[in-house]
């Protein structure tokens, strides 16, 4: 009994935990949905598929990766998961040609990738958040939200793009708190070469890490103080290490070069210097798909006359985008129950409305100043404004896909701001219940909201997987 009660007090009990429920939640789907139900997975599938048949990477424009109708492919862009894997499936197929068992291990990728991202949400957690209930609430947020799960078990390169983004932000805190040791350097250049060979959309987090990284290297000088030159100012002021700065830059910079680079490199010997690969892509759609799908006929929103304003709350874009950024499995055509969308949207108006108020400055961020923690806070914004500008301008200019899934790369900053929102909002509570003399109310409200919130994430991934996912492909 004794041994009982101290496995359940062990830390590494909880973290196993949280592991295999968010593994069994990725592998539920990866065995049971059929092949092509994850968005677009079967024109992805062609390009893992050319390569574990050839041995070598394809032209975007070659007839055998080219989606019917549509025209172009997904070997214009970046691909890192598709090249582990069709080599993975290279190797496989020297033990078994069945199918079924090559897509299961192709998609053991994406969740190895989910699992990589649910370590370093754990690990950004106790950057973020002093105490371990508000670290397991950012973790759960971030990790169990169905969308979040049901990204990680089919074949595509947005899983990569998320865990790339959680280790980013990860090693970038770590860097700022304990210094950027070379161990810690390699670890975010890494993260940037994931990043740079997943999906486009995810750029922003680099951009937001830059940031962060630059932060890291200027310090506040007390008035009087003496600078490395020897010189003295009257007054406090920012000092930047700019020596340090360029040697861990550069540093980091030559790995991801040498990392993601090539990839670049190679598009621009392809494809007439277009590194991107983003013109050639539009120029093999035109050329490759029928007519009715041809780019020039597509009526966007911006050729309808409408504004911005008009296809975001004048249409179901919004509706759409909120719903499947919670969830929305298959081919967005499987919703979850609709109290959950409601109660997940409460949380995340609550949360965020919550975190813009200045108060409980002692509840995040504790190892930092309170100047450092508002530029912090700002860049995280950033981090979440920048994948849904690109969402809404992608719709607008090109193609109306209000896809939740677009704006996933946001979310260890989002998931940031809305725990960061229910720590506040429950800080204020514990303020009037002291007013009104309930000390003991003040003590217990951190407990009761912080476990209301935890078993709704739970139950709510619980039942879309268990009662709602299942029953349906079953």
């Amino acid at each position: 009994m004794t041994r009982v009660r101290s496995l359940f007090k062990n830390d590494l009990f909880y973290e196993l935990l949280f592991f295999a429920f968010a593994f069994l939640c990725m592998a539920a789907f990866i065995f049971i949905q059929p092949f092509g139900e994850g968005p677009d997975e079967i024109n992805r599938f062609r390009v893992v598929w050319y390569i574990a048949q050839t041995g070598r990477l394809p032209r975007g424009d070659d007839p055998a990766v080219l989606i019917p109708g549509y025209g172009g492919s997904y070997a214009f862009q970046p691909m890192l998961t598709y090249i582990l894997q069709g080599y993975l499936l290279w190797a496989l197929r020297h033990f078994t040609d069945r199918f079924d068992l090559l897509l299961i291990w192709a998609r053991m990728v994406n969740a190895a990738f989910g699992l990589g991202a649910a370590f370093y949400a754990r690990k950004l957690s106790r950057m973020l958040f002093p105490d371990r209930l508000s670290q397991w609430i950012f973790s759960c947020l971030a990790v169990f939200l169905p969308q979040s799960i049901f990204i990680h078990t089919y074949v595509n390169t947005d899983s990569c793009a998320i865990f790339s983004v959680m280790m980013m932000f990860a090693e970038t805190l770590e860097g700022i708190r304990n210094g950027f040791r070379r161990p810690v350097c390699v670890r975010l250049a890494i993260g940037v070469v994931l990043c740079a060979l997943s999906y486009y959309n995810a750029y922003g987090a680099v951009l937001a890490v830059i940031l962060l990284f630059v932060s890291g290297f200027v310090s506040r000088v007390p008035a009087g103080s003496l600078l490395p030159d020897g010189t003295a100012f009257p007054r406090e002021r920012l000092h930047a290490d700019w020596l340090s700065l360029l040697r861990k830059g550069l540093f980091i910079s030559g790995i991801v070069f040498l990392g993601a680079g090539w990839w670049f490199i190679r598009n621009a010997v392809l494809y007439q210097g277009d590194f991107l690969g983003i013109a050639a892509r539009n120029a093999c759609v035109a050329k490759t798909c029928l007519p009715e799908y041809h780019p020039l006929l597509r009526a966007t929103c911006r050729e309808l006359g409408m504004s911005i304003w008009e296809m975001v709350f004048g249409t179901d874009f919004f509706i759409l985008l909120c719903r499947s950024f919670v969830a929305m499995f298959g081919p967005m055509s499987l919703p979850t129950h609709y109290y959950i969308y409601n109660c997940y949207y409460f949380v995340f108006a609550a949360g965020l409305a919550a975190a813009v108020l200045p108060v409980g400055e002692d509840l995040y961020l504790t190892w930092q100043d309170r100047g450092r923690r508002f530029f912090t806070n700002a860049v995280m914004v950033f981090a979440c404004a920048v994948p849904i500008v690109l969402c809404v301008i992608y719709s607008y200019t090109w193609d109306f896909q209000p896809q939740g899934r677009y704006l996933l790369p946001m979310l260890p900053a989002f998931m940031y701001l809305v725990t960061l929102g229910e720590k506040k909002a429950v800080f204020l509570l514990q303020e009037l219940a002291d007013r009104l003399k309930r000390p003991r109310l003040s003590a217990l409200l951190p407990v009761i909201m912080g476990g209301l919130f935890l078993f709704f994430i739970i139950a709510a991934l619980a039942y879309s997987v268990f009662r709602v996912m299942i029953p349906y492909y079953l």
